[in-house]
């Protein structure tokens, strides 16, 4: 199996999907509607056509060039054109874009011109200064400016806007929100106009929108980051409810050595003409990744392993790999910033996987990828244990249907929030004419230990001719060891949907029945299984995910809550539940 390519940006369009109709419920909430910026992911198609199923129908980009790949892609939405338009674009801008920011007369006469000629009318949001220093017309021109494009033939003017929190940082107060908004009655009042946009801004408006009781006139915000980092952009703190990881930089280690901390030397400029200062630590353990400031922004990358980053040059970043298992071949994972998503998305050298566009093979490798650094990342978890008791379901009352165990009276016991969590779902599976299976909840070594040794015994009679190491190595592909399965914190379940209309167990694309084949298929988005089997995957994955567990990387049955696999797939500091070893 060959391996994907590195370095690469990994798209996850379903959480970046969540964070626009999020962020759309959000705002809309008090009228205001969202445009989604597609500068920093370049215009890519996919992640395009994901938000306008997400609800927004305009989208706004500071290139021509991907505004037109999205147009050529198929894209059904609006686009405007979010720089203040090159004179000399002029007639591409009428072309493919339907409504474009301005704050220069001459270009929107230039914008007249092309749309008289192509009989296309063109529509144009006329940007206010309003301190930030970016673009924008001083307030005290906007009367004669708007009086000179009103005689504009094939030009509406159909709002105002301000860019704040970009250049200078200038915060979207509201004070700020509010002179805007006065702004906009001035100018309907003065020239009998009604301006359907009033643009407050972008992402940084957040807090702002948050506090304010009155938004006044503003109705519609620009939004990037706030959907693909889910993070407000004055202090980039994280937005309550969204992922802040949908987007991830993978990089590979090209060498892994101890080496001095301390170059040797003469010292004199690096290749980027600094003098570089480093800290000695000794001897380490200092690998190099294959990528650097040629690919993307090196100081926007956070590793998610306990690293640290010592450096870059054109085509190589080193870290200090601490006790991290750094081996050559193996990658290495980064949360990105704005600065360091828009440069990898921009480079030529840094493959972008989103999750629409990976083949079977594809996507089983980003899998087992993912499963070796959440394996990695495991041991490092602190646990912060609550002390909450194993609860059995077999006494709960709830309508569950209970797979037969290799234990004999096993209670199916779970953790106290666990137990509420699973109440729910069964309640809300009994509106469907549904019933929640449960296959299996806390374990303890015992019951792990006859589980891993019933699967060795059964592949070695499958497989006679393979060695002791190759049977193990099967059985750990979907059976935990003993000490490491998620089963002993009593926050782990395993579960199936029994269809009370069809009288069976519903189909999820490797199961008969109660019966699960284990094959790549059962990892939880493989793209070959039936729509059917997708459909009912969908379904038994959001009703856990609604309550806050996290879906195994490879079992679509197995979910997490509390423990150190949740912390890591909820990006949480620590978990909760600890092993129970009874």
């Amino acid at each position: 199996m060959h391996s994907m390519l590195t370095p690469r940006i990994e798209i996850n369009l379903e959480k970046i999907s969540h964070n626009a109709r999020a962020l759309r419920e959000l705002y809309g909430s008090k009228g205001i509607d969202v445009i989604g910026v597609t500068k920093a992911v370049c215009g890519d198609p996919s992640i395009a056509k994901a938000l306008v199923k997400s609800g927004i129908h305009i989208l706004a980009d500071s290139r021509i060039e991907n505004i037109r790949r999205m147009r050529n892609a198929g894209v059904q939405a609006k686009f405007l054109l979010l720089r203040t338009p090159h004179l000399s674009q002029a007639e591409a801008v009428v072309k493919y874009t339907d409504i474009s920011l301005n704050t220069e007369l001459s270009v929107i006469e230039r914008l007249s011109t092309y749309a008289v000629d192509c009989d296309h009318p063109h529509q144009v949001v006329l940007m206010v200064e309003l301190g930030d220093l970016r673009e924008g017309l001083m307030p005290s021109d906007l009367d004669e400016t708007i009086r000179r494009v009103l005689e504009l033939e094939s030009i509406e003017l159909i709002g105002i806007g301000t860019n704040l929190a970009c250049f200078g940082g200038i915060k979207p107060d509201e004070d700020k929100m509010g002179f805007l908004s006065s702004i906009a009655n001035d100018v309907e009042d003065t020239f009998g106009l009604t301006l359907k946009f009033i643009s407050g801004g972008n992402s940084a408006n957040y807090n702002w929108f948050m506090s304010t009781k009155d938004v006044g006139r503003i109705n519609n915000l620009r939004l990037g980051e706030a959907i693909y980092l889910g993070r407000e952009t004055l202090y980039r703190n994280a937005i309550p409810g969204l992922f802040t990881d949908a987007m991830t930089l993978v990089a590979e280690v090209i060498e892994s050595k101890i080496k001095p901390s301390m170059p040797y030397g003469e010292v004199c400029q690096d290749a980027f003409g600094k003098i570089p200062e480093f800290e000695d630590r000794g001897q380490i353990r200092r690998a190099i990744l294959g990528v650097g400031l040629q690919d993307v922004l090196v100081s926007g990358l956070t590793p998610r392993l306990v690293i640290e980053i010592i450096g870059a040059s054109s085509d190589h970043v080193i870290v200090d790999a601490k006790n991290a298992d750094v081996r050559v071949g193996n990658e290495v994972e980064f949360d990105v910033n704005y600065g360091a998503l828009l440069s990898a998305m921009t480079s030529l050298y840094v493959n972008k996987i989103s999750s629409d566009r990976v083949n079977a093979q594809e996507y089983c490798e980003m899998v087992e990828q993912k499963y070796r650094r959440h394996m990695q990342r495991l041991p490092a978890i602190d646990i912060k244990e609550d002390h909450s008791p194993l609860i059995s379901l077999n006494e709960s009352g709830f309508n569950l249907i209970f797979e037969q165990s290799i234990i004999t009276d096993y209670k199916y016991m779970v953790r106290e929030a666990v137990f509420d969590k699973i109440g729910r779902i069964s309640r809300r599976l009994d509106d469907e004419d549904k019933t929640l299976i449960i296959r299996s909840v806390w374990r303890s070594f015992g019951h792990q230990k006859l589980l891993w040794e019933e699967r060795v015994s059964s592949l070695k009679t499958e497989y006679p001719k393979k060695q002791p190491e190759e049977i193990e190595e099967l059985v750990s592909y979907f059976i935990a060891p003993p000490s490491q399965s998620m089963h002993s914190t009593g926050g782990a379940v395993d579960a199936l949907i029994y269809d009370l209309k069809e009288d069976c167990v519903m189909r999820f694309g490797t199961n008969d029945g109660f019966k699960i084949n284990l094959n790549d298929k059962c990892y939880p988005h493989h793209p070959y299984i039936t729509p059917e089997a997708k459909g009912n995957r969908k379904l038994l994955i959001s009703l856990f995910e609604e309550e806050d567990f996290a879906v195994d990387i490879k079992e679509y049955w197995h979910f997490d809550y509390g423990n150190a696999s949740w912390a890591i797939e909820k990006g949480n500091d620590f978990a909760i539940y600890g092993i129970i070893e009874a």
